[in-house]
């Protein structure tokens, strides 16, 4: 029972008491009733229990008590114990509905309060000018309030038969209290009197005038509700008091049925009341019959549910048997009869109830039957009074089953709780018409017409569901009894034809073959099929001849036998002593066949084509040898049919269509029975009868019902969807869809005929056939593919373009053409790919070139006015009731909406412009109610905010917007979409409240998935979806956004797609420009971030099981739950990795910590929750073998996947069942196959949708691991637990077990995370990782490098497969890297050589495979991960060298790795001083070799050179063109001369034996590339100095020196080399000299370096010239190391013209005189022809620069370092400047040696002299000896004073020169 009413009010707060009834009501309509809070509908239920109980006045009147509580400022709720404060507005308002209603004035205050909480009309209660209007649309809200009371106890009656769910139980507690449970006596007469009551109730004076009209249509309403509602409870009521039956008997007869109505005058010539008072007068009906328990007697129930009704009282019975009899005195037949024209039809149905009661008079027992006597009236009599024609049975029954109260029924669409009330109501006729059937011989029924016509509406004249429900119950409770299937085996078939063909074809059903049978217990179209291949009855005219006449049976009727077998047309035949009877008629020529097994189908087919005229009417069938001689072989016109040909035509061709649109299988069967000699044929018969049938009707030479030209399009619909029918051919060769019209069987004439009546019922049938055309595309012969063609040319030149301009009778016509037409353009293009994709299909080419290609504004026009006027016409439907029609409408702008998102996408595949259409059409300017014109864009958000829009408007509407955001978006000229709304920020606030204020989980989303769209494609529109911001926050659109956020889990739980949509919201902000001020605020909200930081690691369930949940009702709900889970955790990993993102480009160092990264940071540093993340993140739910079985049932069923492939944007694709596959297979002729293809195809989404939500989380997290590794590195704790996680992400990948290609895409993002993570874990300078972790990691990588299943070198050998050698090229760089600065253990060695092997020849085979598609004239793009290729190859060389592992180089020279090189390096060519990216890499390998004393030999003897010297670079190089690049864009020819330069250095320096190289391979190289060599060293010192060029400077110098060391001996090259290089170490001094000019003269290599180069130039010119330093790393560091690398360059100078000078074997020999002259003097250093310097000066110069560079570093290492070269060059300066002076001083001639050393002894002897006496003997002295002697004497003097006082070389060399030249005071 329902708790007490004092309970709900501790549970209900103001809002729940205010809650409108019509809510409550559609709460209990809801489909999904888990959305719906139980103890609050509970509550509420109970609070409103009072209305419930007495729906027919549900308001108390209006009283003094409740006058006085609204005039307090404040009054209770009713039976609670809220307040609710009094507003002088609202009270005004309701004392004026309390006047007009007759209501009490706390009813009306507290329905004035629903209307302004609830209501969304615009309206302000306050403004006088608005009170007429408010009050009118306050008496609206009152009447449907009213109207829900009823409706809501209806909703209770449904619901209370589901006792297992918690809202059944709920709805049958309130069932028995509102109604009294078992006992509904008092509830039942409380609704009658009611009603009885509302009939009799004059309006009141209030409400006369002009709103009587209204009040008395509400009345009529109000009195149809609650006689439905008194009729739901008596039918679900079998046990219930006889004075209860009684008194409801009496009154509806004594009412008239309900037609005394005290209102009529006002409502009489109002077509809707006249409407409703039918519906009233046939429910009286209807409840009339129920009460006399009519079921009980057709239907009996079971012995031990003995019920207590009126036929179990005598007393009773006998009252009510009089008042009939009393009430039908003018239906006693009258002798003799009138004629019936003459006879007006009785204004009262009696004659049904006096049938009723004749049925129930036969059925009783004795002693309960009324008295009998003379002048009783008997059953019969009462039979006679309702059967007699002038008692209109059948009229009354044709008129109350076709009437609006059953045929209001039609097109009704249950749901949810709705109770198909249609059913119940026309079970009871159906009792009825089977009492009848028990009751007499329907050959004694002389309306025979009338009769059928009553069978035929009981089951076609209602909706699909009811239809299908009825028949099914026919055919499973009444068939199986004789006397009830009489209707159809006394049908007399053929020789009356109509009659059978009539009701079976509405014992069909529904006839859709979507329609479930076991959802009915049966197929009725099934049971048609089969009664009719086995008729048991059949009658036609006989000859005497043909019978023998047996006498008469039991019933009278004259009993015949066949003396010959009768062929009937088709081949059926009627065996030889067959027996019938001969039919009661005026010529008693006609004979019933019984106990017959006769096919129909042949015959109906032969009587079919002899009426349309295919055949004779005199054609028999064939001889056949089977039937005896004698046999008798009947025609069409034997058969004496007795009907109109239009009425054969128009029975027979509506059984087909009925029959042929129900399963496949009975329409194979059918098929198969029509012609059973050739099946193949029935088909094109059929297709021939139709056309026929349309062309007799385009001629005008039949007149047809409206509905049969229609169904012989329906039937070529069926027929080419059956496999069997082979109608291609005919139906091309028809020209049925002929666009001019000329062919016979064009149906272009019929269309336009059609457009002209205004019904359009052809029209629409010729759309449904175009669209099963289309739909069944993959099954038309690629012969007949024209068809296709012609039907949509036909279809859009003369239906689309012409319908708009079309009248209609009824306008909701318009739109269901409407739907169809876009219905199929949409369904071709949407999956417009032809089957091998390789361009469009035929259908979609004429579209796309229609409505894309070749187009204008006026191809859209309909288009645009379905948008337009279908958000004015709904809410006018709605308001006029017209459901249904609204319905339509709202379909129609569901389906329109839906086609312009397809053609936006179908024009961004085919690369249409944003600003042609179709995309221009949003653009264009509609008029909106609210102003003139508007651009179509605009108007679509208008409808989409409107109050009544609908939830599936509104949805398509934001999907299609966001669709054509997406699409213009990729255009570089896209429009605005600012500029093309009229307020984007009103727009903008408008979606965020329709997200607020919807119910629909869906709409929410899409609302917040749209506003993503805007701002990452639209920037106009960024701060318009962001809301207000000032300096305190943010509000509107972002703070929604994150109150969604901050209570998350509810809506994780609940409505996870919505979750993540916000995040996609919140995620477009943070990467928007132009929202910093938003961000700023946003990032200082910790809440929000500690709430996304909870999502980004909660753990979502573990998703169902293919295998073993597949088959359960919430497999597809929970799959998607599981997927917009992930994908909502995913949104919330991204939306980290944005923030960090921002920090990193945006925060200062100075800048706090912000909350995500405090976050984030305490993840990454936790050992456990970084495993537990990152293994969540590499978890994926794909399942290949679910995918490889599905895929070949596909293929199995004749289906191509890739046809059914979407083509939705990936950002618009919805998780479910169609995510990725949303076409359809159409497997013809078998619907288990079919149902087979549609559970592959579910299951093929589903899990593609679990797939892709986990990859979304593994991008995530791989993007958040590489945000933030700028704060891991370095830090401890996260080494330590990125190690650890590193650990168990490759152990997942190497244990992996599923295959296949999407497998592998997952396999490659989980190794792009192990990558990033490994590059925080091995970033260890000092310190080894730890060796147990090191080993696991390396013992997996080597797993998963040598896996069969996912071989890494896969991607390069398939470049379209996903590229798994990426990331594995990263890990294994840093892996051996690592492995480098270890040490090898015994626990390690094994992990470290598998791990080492493996990527040997994983590295290898790569280099092989990019080398040969490179030599091959292929530019893959895996060509630029070369440099990758060759750091693990650099690596691996590292390594070997480390270890001394031979076996390396073995398997390098196995896979040709250095020739391979060699040969592209060969191959390459120069374009724009640019070569490819791959030659650098390859000199890098080269210099890896070269590095290593183990290949670099193998590299020397591999051609290496003579590869350098045959190549487009040294082609440059050989004429000194390789100038130094002016950009820094890397890979120009100089940076890859250079790089070959430093090949050779390695090579000169890592050969142990260069000698034969050198002569070999380095001097020709030499010889070749001099003239870049003495380029490079041209530098004269004044000129600009870039990096690259001081770079090759030093590689040039460095090779030279590394000559010298090899050759030991001169050499031309060296020779000439010498005089180079003391030029430019004269050049050298000049800019060491001038370190402020030197400073200007570099050139910055970077924009970071010029900005630092022109703070160190200010720093220079601050300084003053005398205590200028370049050298100082710390103030200049550019300048210094620019400095560094001119004094390198010196220094190699000069070491290399020790070797060239032999400045050490001079240095040693004391015998210089002895040696040959000219030996020594190739010996000396020259100047350069033509210039006028000493090259010992200039050495001896740049030995006092160099002495006076400070070293003010503090850098110990820099310090060093310089300090280390500066002797360096000292010592080598002292030495090549004195063995340079000592060579020319024995190059002199004797007797200048000997002066000059006279001089130097009396120099010696002088020194005792006065200075004045010195000068002068110098003076004299000097004057005799030569300029050479005069030079070196100052050298010696210069050399003297440089080395004065220094020790190691220097003073070696000082001791040498005095004990040579002699010593110095």
């Amino acid at each position: 029972m329902v708790q007490p009413q004092a309970g709900p009010s501790t549970a209900l707060e103001l809002d729940d008491y205010l809650c409108p009834l019509t809510t409550i009501r559609d709460t209990l309509l809801r489909s999904d009733p888990s959305t719906i809070s139980i103890p609050k509908l509970r509550s509420l239920l109970t609070w409103h229990s009072k209305e419930l109980s007495s729906p027919w006045t549900p308001f108390p009147p209006p009283s003094s008590e409740s006058k006085s509580s609204i005039s307090k400022p404040s009054f209770p709720v009713p039976q609670s114990s809220v307040s609710i404060p009094v507003d002088p507005s609202i009270k005004s308002l309701a004392q004026r509905l309390s006047e007009t209603t007759n209501i009490d004035e706390v009813s009306s205050y507290l329905l004035v309060k629903s209307y302004q909480t609830f209501s969304l009309d615009e309206v302000d209660l306050e403004k006088e000018e608005d009170k007429d209007r408010i009050l009118d649309r306050l008496i609206l809200w009152y009447s449907e309030e009213t109207l829900a009371i009823p409706q809501i106890v209806l909703a209770l009656l449904k619901l209370s038969n589901d006792d297992d769910s918690e809202l059944g139980q709920l709805a049958n507690d309130v069932r028995v209290d509102i109604t009294g449970g078992e006992d509904t006596s008092k509830y039942v007469e409380g609704l009658f009197r009611g009603f009885s009551n509302l009939a009799q109730q004059s309006l009141s004076e209030k409400q006369r005038g002009p709103n009587a009209l209204f009040w008395a249509t509400h009345q009529l309403r109000i009195q149809e509700q609650l006689l439905t509602l008194l009729f739901v409870i008596l039918y679900q009521t079998p046990n219930r008091p006889s004075n209860i039956s009684e008194g409801l008997i009496r009154g509806t007869i004594m009412s008239s049925f309900g037609t005394s109505q005290s209102n009529r005058e006002i409502w009489e010539t109002d077509i809707e009341c006249q409407r409703i008072s039918t519906r009233i007068r046939d429910l009286m009906v209807i409840l009339s019959l129920e009460s006399l328990c009519l079921n009980q007697i057709v239907s009996p129930v079971e012995e031990h549910e003995a019920l207590d009704t009126i036929l179990q009282n005598r007393e009773k019975i006998e009252s009510i048997h009089q008042f009939i009899v009393d009430y039908s005195d003018d239906l006693i037949p009258h002798y003799p009869e009138p004629a019936l024209s003459s006879t007006p039809l009785p204004i009262w149905p009696m004659s049904i109830i006096c049938l009723a009661w004749a049925i129930i008079l036969r059925s009783l027992p004795l002693d309960k039957a009324p008295k009998g006597g003379d002048g009783s009236v008997t059953w019969q009599d009462m039979a006679i009074r309702a059967l007699r024609l002038p008692s209109g049975l059948f009229p009354w029954l044709e008129v109350i089953l076709s009437g609006p109260l059953l045929d209001s029924t039609r097109d009704v669409r249950l749901g949810g709780g709705e109770m198909d009330v249609g059913l119940f109501q026309r079970k009871v006729f159906k009792d009825l018409l089977i009492g009848l059937s028990e009751l007499v011989q329907l050959e004694s029924v002389a309306d025979k017409a009338g009769l059928y016509r009553s069978w035929e509406l009981l089951f076609g004249g209602c909706s699909t569901s009811t239809s299908s429900l009825i028949a099914a119950d026919y055919w499973i409770a009444d068939f199986p009894y004789e006397e009830r299937r009489s209707v159809l085996v006394r049908s007399q078939f053929p020789y009356q034809p109509a009659h059978l063909l009539r009701v079976l074809s509405s014992l069909v059903g529904s006839g859709s073959p979507d329609t479930s049978s076991d959802a009915f217990g049966t197929d009725p179209a099934a049971q048609v099929q089969h009664y009719f291949t086995n008729l048991p009855t059949v009658t036609h005219t006989v000859d005497p001849s043909w019978c023998k006449y047996i006498g008469k049976d039991e019933n009278g009727k004259e009993v015949v036998e066949a003396v010959k077998t009768l062929i009937l047309p088709g081949g059926a035949s009627i065996p030889r002593g067959s027996r019938g009877f001969i039919l009661p008629t005026a010529s008693s020529s006609q004979a019933m066949w019984t106990n017959q097994i006769i096919s129909g189908w042949p015959l109906l087919l032969e009587i079919l084509q002899a009426a349309i005229g295919l055949k004779s009417a005199e054609e028999r069938a064939s001889t056949n040898s089977a039937n005896p001689p004698d046999s008798v072989y009947l025609s069409v016109r034997d058969l004496d049919i007795q009907l109109d040909t239009s009425e054969i035509l128009g029975a027979g061709i509506n059984f087909l269509h009925s029959v042929l649109q129900s399963s496949s299988y009975v329409k194979a069967t059918v098929l198969t029975h029509l012609n059973p000699d050739d099946p193949l044929t029935s088909g094109q018969t059929l297709l021939h009868l139709a056309l026929t049938v349309l062309q007799h009707s385009r001629n005008n030479e039949l007149t047809f019902d409206s509905s049969v030209v229609p169904n012989a399009i329906d039937i070529i619909q069926s027929l080419i969807t059956s496999p069997e029918s082979n109608v291609w051919p005919a139906l091309r060769a028809s020209g049925f869809f002929d666009v001019t019209g000329k062919k016979r069987g064009s149906v272009i004439a019929l269309i336009q005929a059609d457009s002209v009546k205004g019904e359009h019922i052809l029209t629409a049938a010729v759309l449904r056939l175009a669209h099963t055309l289309v739909i069944n595309a993959d099954h038309v012969p690629d012969s007949d593919v024209v068809i296709l063609r012609s039907a949509i040319h036909l279809v859009f030149a003369d239906i689309w373009n012409n319908f708009s301009a079309w009248r209609y009778k009824d306008v909701a016509k318009k739109y269901e053409l409407s739907s169809l037409l876009v219905g199929i353009f949409d369904t071709v293009l949407s999956h417009p790919l032809s089957s091998d994709g390789s361009g469009p299909t035929p259908a979609a080419q004429v579209l796309i070139d229609l409505f894309i290609s070749s187009t204008s504004p006026l191809t859209y026009r309909p288009l645009v006015d379905a948008i337009t006027q279908a958000s004015h016409l709904i809410p006018r439907l709605i308001g006029f009731r017209r459901h249904i029609d609204a319905e339509l409408v709202v379909g129609c702008l569901d389906e329109t909406l839906s086609f312009l998102g397809t053609l936006l996408r179908v024009s961004s595949m085919i690369g249409t412009s944003a600003t042609a259409l179709p995309a221009s059409l949003l653009a264009l300017p509609v008029a909106v109610p609210s102003a003139d014109k508007v651009q179509l864009v605009d108007a679509l958000f208008e409808i989409a905010f409107s109050p009544s829009a609908q939830t599936s408007n509104i949805l398509n509407i934001l999907k299609t917007l966001r669709v054509y955001l997406e699409i213009i978006g990729q255009d570089h000229h896209k429009p605005s979409l600012a500029s093309m709304l009229r307020s984007p920020t009103k727009t903008c606030e408008n979606l965020t409240d329709l997200a607020t204020r919807t119910d629909d989980l869906d709409v929410r989303a899409a609302v917040w998935d749209l506003l993503s769209t805007m701002v990452s494609t639209q920037p106009g529109c960024v701060q318009a979806c962001i809301g207000s911001v000032n300096g305190e926050g943010y509000e509107g659109t972002l703070k929604s956004a994150v109150e969604e956020i901050t209570s998350w889990e509810t809506t994780f739980r609940e409505a996870p797609h919505t979750l993540s949509a916000v995040l996609n919201y919140l995620q477009s902000i943070m990467r928007a420009a132009g929202a910093d001020k938003a961000i700023s605020h946003l990032r200082k909200n910790s809440e929000f971030w500690q709430a996304i930081f909870d999502l980004s690691t909660r753990i979502v369930p573990a998703p169902p099981s293919f295998s073993l949940s597949m088959h359960s009702e919430d497999f597809t709900s929970r799959i998607q739950r599981y997927a917009y889970s992930v994908q909502a955790k995913a949104n919330a990993t991204s939306l980290l990795s944005a923030e960090l993102s921002y920090a990193l480009n945006n925060d200062d160092e100075e800048d706090n910590e912000s909350k995500a990264r405090t976050l984030v940071l305490s993840l990454f540093r936790n050992n456990s929750a970084l495993q537990e993340a990152s293994l969540m993140s590499c978890h994926n739910s794909c399942v290949p073998e679910l995918h490889e079985e599905q895929s070949k049932k596909f293929v199995a069923s004749g289906g191509v996947l890739g046809r059914l492939r979407t083509i939705t944007l990936a950002s618009e694709r919805e998780y479910g069942r169609a995510y990725l596959y949303d076409g359809s297979v159409i497997v013809q002729g078998s619907a288990t196959q079919q149902s087979t293809v549609n559970l592959a195809l579910d299951l093929l989404n589903l899990n593609w949708s679990m797939l892709d939500a986990d990859i979304s989380l593994t991008r995530s997290f791989r993007q958040l691991a590489e945000s933030i590794s700028p704060w891991t590195e370095g830090d401890n704790l996260a080494i330590n637990a990125a190690l650890k996680a590193a650990v168990a992400i490759a152990e997942t990948v190497a244990e992996e077990y599923r295959g296949g290609d999407v497998m592998l895409a997952i396999q490659v993002e989980r190794l792009s995370i192990l990558a990033v993570i490994l590059e925080t874990a091995l970033n260890i300078e000092d310190q080894q990782p730890d060796a147990d972790l090191a080993r696991q990691l390396s013992t997996s990588m080597a797993m998963i490098v040598n896996s069969q299943s996912f071989p890494p070198v896969v991607s390069l050998r398939h470049s379209e497969l996903p590229s798994i050698h990426q990331p594995v090229l990263r890990i294994l760089y840093l892996l051996l890297q690592a492995m480098s600065m270890s040490d090898i253990t015994t626990t390690n060695v094994t992990s470290r050589e598998s791990l080492v092997d493996a990527a040997t020849i994983f590295a290898l085979e790569s280099a092989d495979i990019v080398f040969d598609s490179i030599i091959r004239g292929h530019q893959p793009a895996f060509v630029g991960d070369l440099s990758m290729i060759i750091g693990v190859l650099c690596e691996l060389s590292k390594l070997a060298t480390t270890n001394g592992n031979v076996l390396w180089l073995d398997k390098v020279q196995g896979f040709n790795l250095i020739g391979r090189s060699l040969e592209v390096l060969v191959r390459t060519k120069i374009s724009n001083d640019q070569l490819p990216l791959h030659i650098s890499s390859i000199l890098l390998l080269h210099l890896a070799l070269a590095s290593n004393p183990l290949t670099a030999e193998k590299l020397a003897i591999s051609g290496t050179l003579a590869a350098y010297s045959d190549n487009s670079i040294v082609v440059q190089a050989e004429h000194g063109k390789i100038a130094i690049p002016t950009s820094s864009n890397g890979n120009s020819t100089h940076d890859n001369w250079c790089a070959m330069l430093l090949v050779v250095k390695a090579l000169l320096f890592t050969l142990p034996d260069t000698t034969s190289f050198v002569r070999t391979d380095v001097i020709p190289f030499i010889r070749v590339v001099n003239q870049q060599l003495l380029r490079s060293m041209k530098w004269d010192g004044e000129s600009v100095l870039s990096l690259p060029a001081l770079n090759e400077l030093e590689l040039v110098t460095d090779i030279f020196y590394g000559l010298v060391n090899s050759l030991n001996s001169n050499n031309v090259i060296l020779e000439d080399y010498s005089v180079h290089a003391i030029g430019l170490l004269r050049n050298i001094r000049y800019a060491l000299s001038h370190p402020r000019l030197l400073s200007t003269l570099l050139i910055p290599s970077t924009e970071d370096e010029r900005i630092d180069l022109d703070k160190e130039l200010e720093l220079v010119e601050q300084q003053d010239s005398n205590g200028l330093n370049l050298s100082d790393q710390d103030k200049t560091p550019i300048l210094a190391s620019r400095s560094s690398g001119l004094l390198r360059v010196v220094r190699t100078i000069l070491s290399t013209l020790i070797g060239v000078t032999k400045a050490w074997e001079v240095l040693k020999d004391d015998d210089l005189d002895e040696r040959d002259k000219c030996s020594l003097e190739k010996l000396v250093l020259v100047e350069r022809e033509g210039e006028e310097f000493d090259p010992v000066e200039v050495i001896n110069d740049l030995y006092t620069i160099t002495s006076n560079i400070p070293s003010s570093s503090t850098n110990n290492n820099s310090e060093g370092d310089l300090s280390k070269m500066t002797t360096q060059i000292l010592e080598s300066i002292s030495l090549i400047s004195f063995t340079q002076i000592l060579l020319r001083h024995t190059l002199l001639p004797d007797i200048e040696k000997r002066s000059l050393s006279d001089d130097e002894k009396s120099y010696e002897m002088d020194l005792d002299l006065p200075e004045h006496s010195r000068k002068s003997r110098r003076r004299s002295s000097g004057g005799m000896g030569s300029k050479e002697g005069l030079v070196l004497r100052e050298l010696q003097d210069d050399l003297r004073g440089l080395v004065g006082g220094e020790k190691g070389l220097r003073g070696v060399v000082r001791g040498r020169l005095e004990g040579v030249f002699g010593g110095d005071s």
